[in-house]
């Protein structure tokens, strides 16, 4: 069986997709979005590890496939961020937008969008530490996109930790 992660670091990642893939498909329950993206993850990693489920002993063949891949604790904050994220994306954008002069959001990139429409919501409905939520999310466009995408969430998320400190 392949050991669970209990980083929160992974549990964003691996909500960015999931923000990105609702983002792709609008009309797509979240629910489903979120079963088959814990699928995809197992079958990649099986795949990638050359294992079979019949390789895993009887209790690893009963987790479901989240399960295998996250801890509780990971699983529940990567999904809570996710139906968060989709419950109040109007929301999300309405407070992003102002911050993006001479720029819609809808122009940006899908990856920086997501970004920023992740790192507004855990600022805003979790105890996160700013400079946590804010590095996180410059690290996360990067990763997915590119140094320059990691430099506009940056400048984005910046003006609003200085606006809610004011």
């Amino acid at each position: 069986m392949i050991e669970p992660t209990n980083r929160r670091r992974n549990g964003r990642e691996w909500a960015l997709q999931m923000i990105v893939q609702a983002d792709l498909n609008p009309f797509v329950d979240s629910d489903m979005i979120i079963r088959h993206f814990w699928e995809q993850q197992w079958s990649c990693q099986q795949e990638a590890s050359g294992l079979e489920d019949t390789d895993m002993d009887e209790v690893a063949r009963l987790l479901q496939p989240s399960e295998r891949l996250a801890s509780a604790a990971v699983q529940e904050f990567t999904e809570s961020l996710v139906r968060g994220v989709l419950a109040n994306l109007e929301a999300l954008d309405a407070q992003i937008a102002p911050y993006c002069e001479n720029w819609s959001l809808e122009r940006a990139g899908v990856i920086e969008r997501c970004v920023l429409r992740l790192a507004f919501y855990e600022l805003e409905k979790t105890d996160t530490p700013v400079p946590v939520v804010i590095n996180e999310a410059v690290d996360l466009a990067k990763y997915f996109s590119n140094p320059e995408s990691g430099a506009f969430v940056n400048g984005i998320l910046d003006r609003h930790a200085r606006k809610r400190k004011a």
